[in-house]
C-alpha cells in the first residue's frame, strides 16, 4: 500500500534480503555544518497503517530539531559562566538578543566570526581581560596566512567589531564585566581595512558579454549587463536562497534547494510592457526603478531569450535549470572573466561601483545617482564612486573660465 507521507527526510532502503527499512536522514548541508545526527533508524513499517502517523511525527520532530540547530548556527545553549564562550552562546540563543533579529545571511556571517572567537579565546574569563589582550588578539588575527601574503586586517577588524557587539549585548542583558569591557573597546582604536577602490569598467563588460555567450552563459552576460547598466546589487538581480520556515509548504513553481527557497531576484514579471523595472531592494527595501530601453547592453541580451522562456526568474543557471546556487554565480562568473582577459582583481560585485563611477564621470547629479542606486544617503553613493573625475573636471573647467574672464578684463 502506498501513502503520500508528510515525512521530511524519510529514506526507504531495501536490504539484500529484500526487507524494507526506514530511516530519517539529515540533508547534506546540515552534515557539512556539523550536525551530528546524520541517520536515524525508524522502527516502523509502511505496511502497517497504524505506523503512518508515527513515521510522520518522528520525521517532523527530527527535521524540526535539525532546523532549530541550524537556525542558531549549530550552537547549543549553555549557562553563562563568565567566559567569552558563555557570553557568545548566550548572545546566539537568547530570544531577546539582537542576533536573533538579524537576516539569515547576516546571522550566518556572524556565526562564522563567533566560531573563530570561541575557538581562539572562548575559555578566557571576562573578569581577567584587559586592553592589552584585545591588542594582542588583533595583532595575532591580522597576521598573513603564510609568509609573503598580505596582512588580514579585515579579519582582525571583524573579530574586534564582533567582540564589541558581544559586550554591548552583555550590557543590555546586565551581565557582569560587560560594561567595563565595552567601555574599553569603545575608546580603543584599531586599524580598519582599506575600502575597496576597484570599479568595473565598460571595457570589462564589453569583453565579458561576448565571451559568456560563446561559453553558453547568456545568464551571466545578462546578469552582468543589468548590474552595470542599472547599478543594482548582485543579490537584487540574481536573488538569494532563504531558509524555509517550519510548516511552510512549497508552492508550485517555487525553487527549493537544501532547505532554502529562492526569493527576491528579478523575474520576467518584474519587467513591464514598456521595459521598466520597479523593485524593492533586498538591503533597505527602497524602491529602484530603471528604464531598460536606455540600457542597450541589456536590450541586446533580452532579445536573445526565446519567448517561451520568458517566465519566472530572469537569471537561470543553464547547467542546473534553476537560479544559481549560493556562490555559484560568482564562481562561474570568474571562469568567464578569466577567459575574457578581465584581471582577477576586478570582481562581479564591482559592477555597481563601475556604474556609479561612470555616472559621476558623465556629469550626473550626485543626488540623481543616489536615487538610481537606491541609496538612502549620498555619503554611501560617494563611497561607491571610485576614481571619478566628473566633479574635479567641472571645477577645473570653471577655474579656467574664471581665469579667462579675469585676464580679459
Amino acid at each position: 500500500m502506498r501513502y503520500k507521507l508528510n515525512a521530511p527526510g524519510l529514506k526507504i532502503r531495501r536490504s539484500r534480503g529484500g526487507k524494507v527499512r526506514l530511516y530519517w536522514c539529515a540533508p547534506s548541508h546540515a552534515g557539512k555544518a556539523g550536525y551530528g545526527l546524520r541517520v536515524v533508524a525508524l522502527p516502523y513499517s509502511l505496511d502497517n497503517p497504524d505506523h503512518i502517523p508515527l513515521i510522520e511525527a518522528a520525521c517532523q520532530r527530527l527535521q524540526t530539531e535539525m532546523r532549530l540547530w541550524l537556525a542558531v548556527g549549530g550552537r547549543v545553549q549553555i549557562a553563562y559562566d563568565g567566559t567569552i564562550l558563555g557570553l557568545s552562546r548566550r548572545y546566539q540563543t537568547d530570544p531577546a538578543s539582537p542576533f536573533r533579529r538579524l537576516k539569515h545571511n547576516s546571522r550566518r556571517a556572524d556565526t562564522y566570526v563567533l566560531k573563530l572567537i570561541e575557538s581562539a579565546f572562548g575559555k578566557r574569563a571576562l573578569a581577567a581581560l584587559k586592553l592589552a589582550d584585545f591588542y594582542r588578539w588583533y595583532d595575532e588575527a591580522k597576521k598573513p596566512r603564510s609568509p609573503g601574503k598580505p596582512e588580514r586586517v579585515r579579519r582582525a577588524w571583524g573579530i574586534i567589531k564582533k567582540l564589541r557587539e558581544l559586550f554591548a549585548y552583555g550590557v543590555m542583558a546586565e551581565l557582569p564585566e560587560c560594561e567595563r569591557l565595552y567601555a574599553i573597546l569603545r575608546h580603543a582604536r584599531f586599524a580598519q581595512p582599506a575600502r575597496r577602490r576597484v570599479a568595473m569598467e565598460l571595457a570589462h563588460v564589453e569583453a565579458f558579454i561576448p565571451q559568456a555567450i560563446v561559453m553558453g552563459r547568456l545568464s551571466l552576460a545578462l546578469g552582468t549587463a543589468l548590474q552595470f547598466e542599472t547599478a543594482m546589487r548582485q543579490r537584487d538581480v540574481i536573488g538569494e536562497w532563504m531558509p524555509v520556515p517550519n510548516g511552510d509548504a512549497v508552492k508550485p513553481g517555487e525553487f527549493v534547494l537544501n532547505g532554502r527557497r529562492w526569493a527576491r531576484g528579478l523575474t520576467w514579471e518584474d519587467l513591464s510592457r514598456d521595459l521598466v523595472i520597479r523593485k524593492a531592494t533586498t538591503k533597505t527595501g527602497a524602491f529602484a526603478a530603471h528604464d531598460l530601453k536606455l540600457c542597450p547592453l541589456v536590450l541586446d541580451l533580452l532579445e536573445q531569450v526565446p519567448p517561451e522562456q520568458r517566465t519566472g526568474p530572469l537569471i537561470i543557471d543553464e547547467a542546473a535549470g534553476r537560479p544559481y546556487a549560493e556562490s555559484a554565480y560568482g564562481r562561474e562568473w570568474r571562469i568567464v572573466a578569466r577567459a575574457a582577459g578581465i584581471p582577477n582583481h576586478v570582481w562581479n560585485m564591482d559592477a555597481r561601483a563601475g556604474a556609479i563611477t561612470e555616472a559621476e564621470d558623465a556629469g550626473a547629479d550626485l543626488d540623481h545617482i543616489r536615487s538610481a542606486a537606491a541609496h538612502s544617503q549620498t555619503s554611501t553613493t560617494q563611497r561607491y564612486s571610485r576614481g571619478a573625475v566628473g566633479k574635479s573636471r567641472r571645477v577645473a573647467e570653471m577655474r579656467l573660465a574664471y581665469r579667462s574672464l579675469r585676464n580679459g578684463s
